[in-house]
């Protein structure tokens, strides 16, 4: 019995150790170099090794495109999460696109504040930030079907195209 508990310690040992080890490994560089790669230069990139996420940014001239740097991200970053926070602006629309993009993050921080109020949830330290149809989510609730039930109102708010959930659970 002993040498078991010991053989489980050492793999629990043993694999947050790899868990970890992930974390501190930068996918940064290879997300770049492969964004360069598929012509998509003007995407920018950010890495939050903690957070597990790698973020995308800057501006293309098509959905298309955007969502091919995601999936050309993803299969660069390994386990990290991808946060799609990329503008589309058609070539001409430069202007009009901006004011579009910048008026329906606004409205989805205003619904997500009113589904806040409407579950309850606005007296915990939720916080919350759109950009480009990227809604994050971050600060605290006190357990994790707090956390979930943050996450399911976010998903619901009209014009959100993904949820970053970074919510801690403090008991």
């Amino acid at each position: 019995m002993r040498v078991f508990v010991m053989l489980v310690g050492a793999a629990v040992l043993f694999g947050s150790m790899a868990c970890s080890n992930q974390n501190s490994v930068s996918y940064k560089d290879g997300v770049q170099k492969a964004l360069e790669q598929a012509d998509l230069k003007d995407v920018t990139v950010a890495e939050d090794r903690d957070k597990n996420t790698i973020t995308l940014g800057g501006t293309l001239h098509s959905e298309e495109a955007k969502v091919k740097a995601a999936d050309v991200a993803k299969a660069a970053a390994n386990t990290r999460i991808i946060a799609n926070e990329i503008s589309v602006q058609p070539v001409g629309s430069e202007s009009e696109a901006k004011n579009v993009a910048s008026n329906l993050d606004d409205g989805i921080e205003n619904n997500y504040k009113a589904a806040l109020i409407s579950s309850g949830l606005e007296k915990r330290h939720v916080n919350f930030k759109a950009k480009n149809g990227v809604l994050t989510l971050s600060g605290s609730v006190r357990n994790v079907n707090e956390r979930k039930q943050a996450e399911k109102l976010a998903v619901g708010v009209p014009n959100v195209q993904q949820v970053l959930n970074q919510i801690e659970v403090r008991r």
